[in-house]
């Protein structure tokens, strides 16, 4: 078993502080009413979210070249559905 890619509790303590924060901060954006901005400033908070989850979680960061190029075809594929949606 290979034990080199086990975080530690300092790692993993960082990462739930982040994620806590981004959740705050999104929870609050909520609250005020910025027109269209909202979504964009949610969906921006979710991306920085889930790159935070795919790279520490998921070990994205470990992980071949064909991981990342379908990590960008999903982020690609969720850009033209919300430019979709809400611009056209």
């Amino acid at each position: 078993m290979d034990n080199q890619n086990i975080g530690t509790s300092k790692f993993y303590t960082l990462i739930f502080l982040a994620l806590v924060l981004l959740t705050v901060i999104s929870t609050g954006l909520s609250q005020l009413n910025l027109g269209y901005l909202n979504v964009v400033f949610t969906v921006g908070l979710a991306v920085v979210s889930g790159a935070i989850v795919f790279t520490s979680f998921m070990r994205m960061k470990l992980d071949g070249s064909f991981a990342r190029l379908l990590i960008a075809g999903l982020l690609a594929l969720a850009l033209l559905v919300f430019f979709i949606a809400f611009v056209g």
